[in-house]
């Protein structure tokens, strides 16, 4: 490839009236050029600083509203659920408000639960005080005025302290003229504003600024610090706010409310200006620097081709350097992503060949029970129950889409829909409500080869005799896990049974290995089995969200 860039030495044979000049003239030309390119240079950095010095403030204001939004939401949150317990206390509707001491006191209680509040107030249908946790609560202290309908939020005291009151209407009062049912009064919470106002006097802000909680129609519902002015800072930024002073503003949940967090620009200003000293010292070392840069340029020049030789070499090596290590790369992650590829469709294949051994087992199961008797053909039929089980499960990984993990709610439909088929001589109705649960095959494996023995031990031994009955299996999510259920309406367990480790079967005959065998699949998949006796029986199996280590043995 041609350089497009002349040499300076054939640059200097051209007939250019530039090296015409005398040596110090041109030194001189460039010199007061480098200068004024490191003056103007100077200034653009230094307004880019102010800028981002400006944006810099903004984000500031921005986090410390998300914080003060938060802070502000968990108080009202607090503060509204103690309003909900509060009018649990008031009564239901039609009934007179109460003004006992023991309500007193259960109000009291509450408010104790939590240090930011104040107190909690039950007032009646024209706003009156009725009953105070407080002792020294004046029935004319002021309040906000309470709104008919939804959550009133305003600033008010309760005793001898500022507070942001939260009231909710009490329903059941009577009809008000031309706008319905009017509310039979309001439980009212006081939150100290003190709780709002220390979290935001300890705020590092940096900058002279206010934190202020805005109601909806932009009015301030409290203000850190009172008054006009900024706290934060150097000294010197309290000054009062400006127009031009950054403002930003934060939604408080679905409260209605907003954090609005102002920072003064002056403080801003104040902080870049201390900076400019910088930018003022680079310049003048810049010129230093030029002045040197000039003595030694006639040197500089000669050797410029040299350099600019070495240069084009070292670009060229690095650049060769950088292909060679992204192709090395690429090389890697191709193989990488070639080995995660194998890794799955070996193991899809693992799976389908487990899944068609399986069957063939179950197949010579069915062959070798039909030549024993009846009674040793049992065994046969719940080896060959759970060993289908197992297949299904096997058949669910080979067809899941992420490796190791299936639905468990798809593998109850169809176990469940085989057992009715070979499992029911009954006439039991099996109902199955499952939500989906997407879960590894260590833990879906003693789960299934559980829920299968419930189920099955329920169609065979809960309804003697022809009686009809229903067997619901229920999986369901709850706050830590998984909640799987079996429950019948048979015959139940036998009334004397006290533990839950033998189970008798409803006919008589022991079934303990079986729930035996219930007992340690669901230890092996960490859940809790509990039996409980209510219009037949419930096998609950409690299974936490948790990763559970799985054991090597289970239990006998």
């Amino acid at each position: 490839m041609v350089s497009d860039t002349m040499p300076l030495r054939a640059l200097r044979s051209q007939s250019s009236p530039l090296y015409r000049l005398p040596g110090s003239a041109l030194v001189l030309i460039a010199c007061t050029a480098a200068v004024l390119l490191t003056i103007g240079l100077s200034a653009v950095f230094a307004w880019r600083d102010r800028n981002e010095a400006v944006q810099q403030a903004t984000g500031v204001a921005g986090n410390i509203g998300l914080l003060a939004a938060e802070h502000a939401a968990r108080l009202i949150e607090s503060g509204d659920l103690l309003l909900t317990q509060t009018a649990t206390l008031a009564g239901q509707a039609g009934t007179p408000l109460p003004d006992d001491a023991a309500t007193r006191d259960r109000m009291a209680l509450l408010a104790a639960s939590a240090p930011h509040v104040v107190g909690l107030e039950i007032r009646d249908a024209a706003g009156a005080l009725r009953l105070s946790s407080l002792p020294d609560a004046a029935p004319g202290a002021g309040m906000p005025a309470l709104k008919p309908n939804g959550m009133t939020i305003g600033s008010g005291r309760m005793g001898r302290r500022a507070v942001v009151v939260l009231a909710q209407p009490l329903p059941g009062g009577t009809a008000a003229s031309g706008s319905g049912a009017a509310p039979r009064g309001w439980a009212v919470a006081g939150l100290d504003a003190r709780a709002f106002r220390d979290v935001y006097r300890a705020l590092d802000v940096g900058y002279g600024h206010s934190i202020s909680i805005m109601l909806a129609d932009g009015t301030p519902l409290l203000r850190e610090p009172e008054g006009g002015g900024t706290t934060g800072g150097n000294p010197g930024d309290e000054a009062a706010s400006h127009a031009d002073d950054i403002t930003v503003t934060r939604p408080i949940g679905d409260t209605g409310l907003s954090a609005a967090v102002t920072i003064t620009t002056e403080s801003v200003l104040r902080r870049w200006s201390e900076r400019l000293w910088i930018y003022a010292a680079f310049a003048a070392a810049a010129c230093a620097t030029v002045a040197v840069i000039g003595a030694l340029a006639i040197q500089r020049a000669r050797k410029e081709r040299e350099a600019e030789d070495a240069l084009q070499h070292a670009y060229d090596t690095l650049e060769e350097n950088v292909h060679q290590r992204t192709a090395q790369l690429e090389r890697a992650n191709a193989q990488l992503e070639a080995a995660v590829t194998d890794k799955e469709v070996l193991l899809k294949e693992v799976q389908h060949r487990v899944k068609n051994n399986l069957q063939v087992i179950c197949s010579l199961l069915r062959l070798q029970a039909a030549r024993i008797d009846e009674r040793a053909r049992r065994g046969f039929d719940e080896s060959l129950r759970r060993i289908q089980t197992m297949s299904l499960l096997h058949e669910l990984l080979h067809r899941s889409a992420e490796p190791a993990h299936i639905n468990f709610a798809d593998a109850l439909r169809q176990m469940c829909d085989g057992l009715v088929r070979s499992d029911n001589p009954t006439a039991a109705r099996l109902e199955l409500e499952a939500q989906d649960w997407i879960v590894d095959a260590d833990r879906a494996t003693p789960l299934a080869i559980a829920t299968s023995e419930l189920v099955s031990n329920a169609l065979l031994h809960a309804f003697p005799h022809g009686h009809p009955g229903t067997v619901r299996v229920l999986l369901e999510h709850e706050e830590n896990g998984m909640r799987l259920i079996v429950r019948d309406n048979g015959v139940g367990l036998p009334a004397g049974m006290p533990s839950q480790h033998k189970r008798p079967s409803r006919g008589g005959a022991s079934s303990g290995l079986g729930l035996n065998l219930v007992q340690a699949l669901s230890h092996q998949a960490g859940a809790t089995l509990k039996i409980e006796r209510d219009g037949g029986t419930i096998f609950t199996l409690t299974i936490p969200n948790l990763p559970v280590r799985q054991h090597a043995k289970s239990a006998a």
